[in-house]
């Protein structure tokens, strides 16, 4: 496999898309008046503990408190100051997450102030290797404190890992320093700009090229690469052309279909996602395919291409939480075997390690992802202001039969109107005039008027008498 990152950075957002063999396989979005905060640390203030549901919330001096969850602990009381770092953005109306586990990530290790062991990255499997990085870091990492070896670490020499250490150590020092004279709430250590963290999460030996259209992050890429040896085959590009940098590596119709809900698959079956409060429901379908040999294996060949790209979509689309896969029926055990073994390996590549669950009887998959940042559509789209999210508004047809409703109730009255104006946004008022209104005035024994303000809801009306005062 081949692996590319392409970066756009300028002074409004920062995009960032992961090609792996050309296909866009992750793509992140930072504006820069929407906060990232994880990984950030906080000097926080506790305004509330709940016991009833083992959380406390504390404040980081931002819009929404942040949800710390306590377990059985009892060493939090309100008002208290203490440490905090962001695990998951703020989602919606909810705030964002807090753990009092602090993480500082380096370019080869993660070292855990507040523990005491070594761990190694589980895809370091060369068991020498192992133990090597686990003999230099018992050596290096300081007294009381934990550190963590990432991937990245493989082959490194001693010199470096031992520099990385003792950098995150002067980072936590200076930090700790901070909190000691800092009033709560207060910042004390933000997370790296996406560029660079890209740079610092996204080492593997598949990557071969990174291309930048940002000159100052170029340079700043540059340098750090430079001063990591097994990044040394990695070239750097600085692009200058004119059209989007997206559009120019011909990934343009791949960023536009992230928020499609339907998803083609190469035979002609297809993906329907769909979102809600609690989770991601993914619907697997023939569609056009109607198969060269027999059903079943009509069947497993959509199944098949649905496990990949589902594998897809959910890196693509920063997809967290709960996901549901209804893939077509299998009447085997060996084919539902087949189709879950393809889904893990898919999902290996995923850099928040996805479980897969046993597929049901009705052949239901769930997924489980973890969440850390805002979900990419949430970055990218807003509820729509007409329908406010649901995708529906009410059918013409119904709401015709609602206003004739109110014009019964309406001239049951004494005093009411008998020449009546109905104003309706043009969507609306265009079917009603195509209706027959002289057929309504007979029935309903009165003179009616149709005018269009475009002003109104698309399922908003008012019921006008001619001197203009609202029934």
């Amino acid at each position: 496999m081949i692996a590319k990152i392409i970066i756009s950075a300028n002074e409004d957002e920062n995009r960032m898309g992961l090609l792996e063999n050309g296909i866009l396989m992750e793509y992140l979005v930072e504006r820069k008046e929407e906060q990232h905060l994880v990984g950030s640390v906080f000097k926080g203030k506790v305004c509330n503990v709940v016991r009833g549901i083992q959380a406390a919330f504390v404040d980081i001096g931002l819009e929404q408190n942040a949800f710390l969850y306590l377990g059985n602990k009892k060493d939090v009381t309100e008002g208290q100051s203490l440490i905090v770092q962001i695990s998951k953005d703020a989602r919606g109306t909810k705030g964002p997450t807090a753990t009092r586990e602090i993480t500082l990530p380096g370019r080869y290790v993660v070292l855990l102030p507040q523990a005491d062991y070594v761990g190694i990255s589980r895809k370091i499997t060369d068991k020498e290797e192992r133990e090597r990085l686990n003999t230099i870091c018992e050596g290096v990492r300081p007294v009381g404190m934990g550190i963590v070896v990432r991937t990245a670490a493989t082959g490194v020499a001693r010199e470096l890992l031992e520099r990385d250490v003792q950098e995150l150590a002067a980072d936590w020092k200076v930090l700790a320093a901070r909190e000691r004279v800092a009033k709560a709430p207060c910042l004390l250590r933000r997370e790296l700009d996406l560029p660079i963290r890209i740079v610092r999460d996204y080492l593997r030996p598949e990557l071969t090229e990174i291309v930048i259209d940002n000159l100052p992050i170029y340079k700043r890429v540059e340098e750090l690469l430079a001063e990591m040896p097994q990044a040394q085959d990695i070239r750097v590009t600085l692009y200058q052309g004119l059209e989007d940098i997206f559009e120019y590596h011909k990934q343009g119709e791949a960023v536009a279909g992230i928020s499609d809900r339907q998803v083609t698959l190469p035979s002609g079956g297809y993906l329907v996602i769909d979102h809600t409060e609690a989770m991601t429901v993914i619907d697997v379908n023939s569609g056009k395919f109607s198969g060269r040999e027999n059903l079943e294996e009509t069947i497993m060949q959509i199944n098949r291409e649905a496990a990949l790209e589902i594998a897809r979509q959910l890196r693509l689309r920063d997809i967290g939480g709960i996901i549901v896969v209804d893939f077509i029926d299998m009447h085997t055990d060996n084919h539902k075997r087949e189709i879950i073994n393809s889904l893990q390996q898919a999902l290996k590549g995923d850099k928040m390690h996805p479980k897969v669950q046993d597929i049901t009887v009705l052949n239901l998959v769930e997924i489980t992802r973890k969440k850390s940042r805002q979900n990419l559509s949430s970055v990218l789209y807003t509820p729509c202001p007409v329908c406010n999210g649901s995708g529906r508004v009410q059918s013409r047809e119904n709401l015709s039969l609602e206003i004739k409703r109110r014009l019964r109730t309406l001239l049951k009255r004494r005093s009411s109107s008998k020449n009546l104006l109905i104003t309706a946004n043009p969507w609306l008022a265009e079917w009603l005039v195509s209706k027959d209104l002289r057929a309504w005035e007979r029935e309903l024994a009165c003179t009616l008027k149709v005018e269009a303000d475009a002003s109104l809801h698309v399922e908003s009306f008012m019921i006008l008498d001619n001197s203009g005062v609202d029934k």
